[in-house]
């Protein structure tokens, strides 16, 4: 059997006898299965929050106003599975989850979005807001 490397995983061809005696070349095509692998993968979320990271707020920038600016973090996550772009809400939540992680590291009790999700990554800044003490 021939080696079709990695595009012969998404479509091969095959070459067959019909009843007439000529030779018909046949396309096997999984592109199906795989999109629909891609997009289950594409709603599944690997960040778990901390038990701790449950009590960081997340603000918005507006509300940060009287909160000290401990550092700032950048959280990262897969923005692609196999071809297909994943859903932003979903990379936005998972970013978050991480940002509110690593506040705890920090000693924060707040984080806010610092720039817009960008492959995957966002900066964030982690507060300590003494009025959400």
């Amino acid at each position: 059997m021939p080696n079709y490397g990695i595009v012969g995983a998404v479509c091969a061809q095959t070459y067959r006898l019909t009843r007439n005696g000529r030779i018909m070349k046949t396309r096997i095509t999984m592109a199906l299965p795989i999109a629909l692998l891609s997009l289950g993968l594409s709603a599944c979320s690997w960040v778990d929050l901390d038990d701790a990271a449950k009590e960081i707020m997340v603000l918005k920038p507006e509300q940060t106003k009287h909160c000290e600016q401990i550092r700032k973090t950048t959280s990262q996550v897969l923005d692609k599975v196999w071809f297909m772009n994943r859903n932003k809400p979903k990379m936005a939540e998972e970013l978050e989850t991480l940002a509110r992680n690593n506040a705890v590291e920090f000693g924060g009790n707040a984080v806010t979005p610092d720039s817009e999700i960008a492959d995957g990554k966002q900066t964030f800044i982690i507060l300590d807001c003494a009025h959400l003490r």
